[in-house]
């Protein structure tokens, strides 16, 4: 007979431990309790028994280790073939310290010290639409090392406070460890630009106010479960099954699906981390066929990366990307490219790419805006990029947003642009550029305002006049200039600050030279018109006023001087906290310098990201569903706690033994394909926080009406929906810090859906 004894009895046996508990039951088992350290035995139906380890004098395996006796102070008992696994909670001793605790922009995030014993945390949410404190999505709860760290996502603006408390080793909140935030406040991200013009919807998953769409799924993607996270997808043929994260978005290729979806990255994913790349050239690749796709890829905290890879859009509508960063991408970082409208990339952190020589020794374009409509490009920083923003490649790209991005030493196209007639460059930060700003080629149509230029070598350009000739080979008006030997396109200005050019030459009316020769055309007022009678030296376009025009879109601009301080802040451009990646640049070299900085470069290639991993299951359904009818969230604004079992539970709080079901209900609108089969091995295991009334909905493809919790059977009786082919039983009362345990009733059953409201 093998042996096993635990740490903590053994220590308890040196120890010469103290009073004696009463067991209870035949099998000598106790209560869970937090405040001691105990043996859990989890049993193959899916119930937990729990032995104080100070009355335990040793556990031992026979036949093969089928059968398990605990031997108790009190006495013996033998479990034939009945126990599934054995493990042992450790007391968690302390109480959780908040080291820092903020409100950002839709979300917010507390950093906590971790507890000796602890194998895990819950971490709540309360304020805004949630009155009570609501467990967030544990996917969201990581582990850094030395520390942990959660993020609430999908919040509008407003005050909260987030609750931190340890979970021991079989699940168990400890509540004596819990900590409170104090007030955090968040702010809404800024939606001005064309992206969002006549977009009243809200671009990606999220609604306009912050919050996940009407009928919004969540997926997190790890490296981990990259290539094996899955999710249901109309791809055609119905719904089916689609397994790994670029697999899950091709299926938007076939234009029926576009039900919201947040793909949330957690930490660092590299290209080897993919179940496969869409584009060879890029990396991962968003297409759509035209359709309202409705689909967000974002960040987790402030260490979302990809690394090795960038990503491509094509054929979409209403995709947003936001708070990773890109990091040594082969071709392009981010490239809206071909059929696209009303796409928006923001907060994000772009890097160098891979050194291919040349002109792409940083890469290629850092966020490439082609054959796109309806865009926005806002509150990214860009570190010290070769060729930053191209917009168009002779293609057509129109109605394009560039604000507030921090143009961080990198040296040209901030954007560079052809053809596009509806530009709208504002409140950005060129921050030591060594070539250009803004460039206007093609017969495109620039409004350039309260933006701020340090030291950035030549503002703007238009191309074969102006500083491109003057500071070029030549000097005469058939040199061909530095910058494009493409006709011109033209620049309004408006209210910028600039400081350290080299050049910068303004529209003068009348004079010889600066009539024909001129970089922008600068207005005094920012409703003044550009005339008709000024026009570019090649190619004569003139500028068509679209700025002052009646159905310009609504924004607020910052004065130029404010500019640097809120874009380098902390609410500004870049990921969360400015990311983990931090690079001070000299100003004395590299304003001037447009060569790779070995020393960036060679971090850049080793950068690896500090998670440790998650607490708990990467592959667990998310909780965090989108709203009714009239926007918000389903986490229930009175603390009510809706899980669904539709193969897998939807709370954290719920494990299940034994299989699933086909049950194929329609739950307040909500359609359900899986429940819990309530066979002989099946079972449902969860402890509440608090108090609730506990409604369980069946489904009708079994015979039972019925459930035992806790081994007693329900009496309740229940209410048949027809239409919606379930059973609802009425409700049932349970007690909080209560394991409870539901299983098999009079006959055979199917648990699909189990409501928690809140007893007051």
């Amino acid at each position: 007979m093998k042996r096993l004894i635990s740490v903590y009895t053994l220590m308890a046996l040196m120890m010469g431990v103290g009073q004696h508990v009463q067991a209870q039951g035949s099998d000598y088992s106790t209560a869970a309790n937090t405040s001691k350290n105990q043996a859990v035995l989890t049993m193959k139906d899916g119930s937990q028994k729990y032995y104080d380890t100070e009355s335990v004098t040793s556990i031992d395996f026979a036949n093969g280790g089928a059968d398990v006796t605990v031997n108790h102070t009190a006495g013996s008992y033998t479990f034939k073939s009945q126990v599934q696994g054995v493990s042992f909670n450790k007391v968690v001793k302390g109480t959780i310290q908040v080291t820092e605790a903020k409100g950002w922009l839709e979300s917010a995030y507390v950093k906590f010290g971790k507890l000796d014993g602890a194998k895990g945390y819950h971490v709540y949410v309360k304020g805004g639409p949630y009155s009570d404190y609501t467990k967030i999505d544990h996917q969201l709860v990581r582990n850094y090392g030395t520390y942990g760290r959660a993020d609430v996502v999908g919040l509008k603006a407003g005050s909260y406070q987030l609750k931190v408390v340890a979970v021991n080793g079989s699940g168990q909140e400890v509540p004596a460890t819990a900590s409170e935030t104090g007030a955090l406040e968040v702010k809404n991200y800024n939606r001005d630009g064309f992206a969002h013009y006549n977009a009243t919807e809200g671009i990606g998953a999220y609604n306009n106010d912050g919050t996940l769409k009407t009928g919004a799924r969540v997926i997190y993607v790890t490296k981990n479960n990259a290539k094996t996270v899955q999710l249901s997808m109309n791809a055609g043929k119905g719904e089916e099954t689609r397994t790994g994260i670029q697999d899950i978005i091709q299926a938007y290729e076939k234009g029926l699906e576009t039900r919201p979806l947040a793909v949330r990255i957690i930490g660092q994913l590299k290209a080897s981390d993919l179940d496969y790349l869409g584009s060879s050239a890029i990396g991962l690749q968003v297409k759509g066929k035209g359709q309202h796709m409705n689909l967000t890829i974002e960040g987790i905290g402030s260490d979302a990366t990809l690394h090795g890879l960038g990503v491509l859009c094509r054929n979409c509508q209403y995709v947003e990307l936001r708070n990773f960063a890109v990091m040594m991408h082969p071709e392009d970082g981010i490239s809206f490219d071909t059929n696209n409208e009303h796409l928006w990339g923001h907060h994000l952190d772009i890097f160098y790419g891979q050194n291919k020589g040349g002109d792409k020794s940083k890469g290629d374009g850092s966020f490439d805006v082609k054959g796109t409509f309806y865009c926005t490009v806002s509150d990214n920083h860009f570190w010290d990029a070769g060729k930053c923003n191209l917009n168009s490649n002779g293609d057509e790209v129109d109605y394009v947003t560039y604000r507030h991005n921090w143009y961080d030493h990198s040296d040209s196209r901030h954007p560079r642009v052809r053809m596009s007639k509806h530009l709208h460059v504002y409140n950005n930060y060129y921050d030591g550029n060594s070539k250009y700003g803004v460039g206007s080629t093609t017969g495109s149509c620039i409004f350039v305002e309260k933006n701020y230029f340090r030291n950035c070598k030549y503002p703007m350009l238009i191309s074969r006049q102006g500083s491109d000739v003057h500071n070029g080979v030549g000097s005469s008006e058939a040199t061909k200039g530095t910058f494009s030997n493409e006709d011109g396109g033209i620049i309004k200005a408006f209210d910028n600050y600039m400081t350290g050019q080299n050049s910068f030459e303004p529209y003068v009316a009348g004079d010889a030279l600066y009539s024909k020769h001129f970089d922008a055309y600068v207005v005094t007022n920012r409703n003044d018109q550009v005339p008709a009678e000024v026009v570019t030296l090649q190619g004569g376009t003139n500028y068509n006023n679209f700025d002052t025009a009646s159905d310009f879109y609504s924004y607020t601009p910052h004065a130029a001087a404010d500019v640097p301080a809120i874009v380098t802040g902390f609410y500004g451009a870049g990921r969360c906290e400015h990311g983990d990646f931090q690079w001070t640049f000299n100003n004395s070299t590299e304003d001037k310098n447009a060569e790779v900085i070995t020393t960036l470069s060679n971090s850049l290639k080793d950068y690896n990201t500090s998670l440790v991993g998650i607490f708990g299951d990467d592959n667990a359904e998310s909780g965090n569903q989108g709203g009714n009818e009239q926007g918000g969230t389903t986490p229930a604004p009175e603390g009510i706690i809706t899980a669904t079992f539709n193969a897998s539970p939807s709370s954290p709080m719920f494990s299940v033994g034994g299989s699933y079901g086909d049950g194929n209900i329609t739950y307040n609108g909500t359609s359900l394909k899986k429940g819990v089969k309530l066979d002989s091995k099946g079972s449902i295991t969860f402890t509440p926080a608090k108090n609730y009334n506990m409604t369980i909905v069946m489904g009708t493809a079994k015979n039972g009406r019925d459930v035992k919790i806790n081994n007693v059977l329900t009496t309740v009786s229940g209410t048949e929906n027809a239409e919606g082919k379930y059973y609802q039983l009425q409700p049932i009362a349970i007690t909080k810090d209560t394991q409870y345990v539901i299983t098999k009733g009079s006959a055979e059953g199917l648990v699909m859906v189990i409501i928690l409201e809140p007893i007051e």
